[in-house]
């Protein structure tokens, strides 16, 4: 009786380790997507133009109502 209370329970275990892990995978790519963004926006913010960025927001602000 005690065993087949330990083996279900076990087995109760590794399912929940394993939906743990499928969890742990989902936001490690999430993870890895995040950086790959932030990487692109360091890289866009490193390229801009002060001049343009200047005109860019007196333009966006002219459009204000």
């Amino acid at each position: 009786m005690v065993m087949q209370y330990l083996i279900s329970r076990n087995e109760e275990y590794l399912r929940h380790i394993e939906n743990f892990n499928s969890q742990i995978a989902e936001i490690l790519e999430l993870i890895k997507v995040l950086e790959y963004n932030i990487l692109e926006v360091q890289t866009y913010v490193k390229t801009v133009d002060s001049a343009t960025d200047t005109q860019k927001k007196e333009a966006w602000f002219g459009q204000q109502p």
